[in-house]
């Protein structure tokens, strides 16, 4: 199983972490951590997901994007960070 790390930044709307959860399980992946920070001038959520699954990440970047209040994500593999360090 392979670990990735996605920031995400999205609207700060109610339903939005729930909608992520929910696709994130649907296409096979577990959730192994989540921290949310709220930037309150902008309205916006910035959140930090880490997730395993030997299934492609870029299927669930592609599929999270397509969540409306989903603005923007940054994929980072946890092997090519290691190999980095």
């Amino acid at each position: 199983m392979q670990q990735h790390n996605l920031t995400i930044t999205a609207r700060h709307q109610p339903v939005v972490l729930e909608r992520l959860l929910q696709v994130t399980r649907y296409r096979g992946f577990n959730v192994v951590g989540m921290t949310m920070f709220p930037v309150s001038e902008l309205d916006q959520l910035t959140i930090e997901l880490s997730v395993v699954s030997d299934k492609s990440v870029d299927n669930l970047k592609n599929q999270l994007l397509k969540i409306i209040d989903i603005e923007q994500i940054k994929v980072e593999d946890q092997a090519l960070q290691k190999f980095m360090a």
